[in-house]
């Protein structure tokens, strides 16, 4: 089972895709968004937006964004 882990999304490119994001107190700039797809929601979990990342580190992340809640998460 994935890990869920809240994030501070601090930048956005074009009002949507994100560009910079706090995480465990570190900083990561987003160099591109490899992929971007959808999941409705279901029952009571909300529809989520998700965005495979690779920051200016080369490291490589799933963030998503609770639709809902206009809350972004770290999935790994």
């Amino acid at each position: 089972m994935a890990r869920v882990e809240p994030i501070d999304l601090r930048e956005k490119r074009f009002n949507y895709l994100p560009a910079r994001f706090m995480w465990r107190g570190e900083q990561h700039r987003i160099r591109r968004v490899e992929r971007v797809w959808s999941r409705p929601g279901r029952g009571a979990r909300s529809p989520r937006t998700y965005f495979r990342v690779r920051c200016y580190n080369d490291k490589v992340f799933d963030i998503f964004q609770d639709v809902r809640l206009n809350a972004w998460y770290l999935e790994r």
